[in-house]
């Protein structure tokens, strides 16, 4: 019996013995496994597109990184370091941001110089087609740009958002430039094109 009692106690003594090392070398792993989780990750290659580009002012679109506010904070911060860039403001739902600049200076030599972006030099074809942006006032492209980053944010949970997001800045520039336009400017356009339309033949 007392055999018995005391194999019983090496046993256990035993089982203690491996579950106290099976912890110090959990509790010895433990932090590399922690660390791990916490890695941050250099960032995916992105590409930006050039939307709307003024003198001193220049809006691009990083489509891949839409709503990542970490990315953007890192891109702000980093386009702040480069010369002659005062003020970078972004915009993660909309996936864009607005560059002011000296008109010395090419903001697109300061994305083209982060590693993980990849900027494409041709304007959006949105922007491109339009082509009353040439002829607006700072004060009407102030307007279209706010309208044009506010409803995003307004229909963020509508299905439609993305579409709206996209034809929102072309058709707010459009309707900003009609309305601001002088009466006279609209008054001969109307009449250009009363003149263009066909005149009836008589029987």
């Amino acid at each position: 019996m007392g055999d018995f009692i005391r194999n019983r106690a090496a046993n256990k003594a035993r089982d203690c013995h491996q579950a106290f090392v099976k912890i110090s070398y959990l509790a010895r792993e433990w932090p590399p496994w922690w660390h791990e989780s916490e890695r941050i990750e250099m960032p995916v290659q992105k590409t930006a597109r050039v939307v709307h580009r003024t003198a001193g002012r220049l809006r691009i679109k990083i489509p891949a990184a839409r709503y990542q506010v970490a990315f953007f904070a890192n891109l702000q911060r980093e386009l702040l370091g480069a010369e002659g860039i005062s003020s970078v403001t972004v915009n993660p739902t909309a996936a864009s941001l607005v560059i002011v600049h000296d008109n010395s200076v090419d903001p697109l030599a300061a994305c083209r110089g982060i590693p993980y972006l990849t900027v494409e030099s041709t304007l959006h074809p949105l922007v491109v087609a339009n082509g009353r942006t040439e002829g607006m006032s700072g004060r009407e492209l102030d307007l279209v740009f706010l309208l044009a980053k506010f409803l995003p944010i307004v229909f963020a949970r509508h299905p439609a958002a993305q579409l709206a997001e996209v034809l929102a800045e072309p058709v707010l520039r459009a309707v900003v430039g009609t309305m601001m336009r002088p009466q006279s400017h609209r008054s001969s356009t109307v009449a250009h094109e009363q003149a263009e339309e066909p005149m009836p033949i008589a029987a």
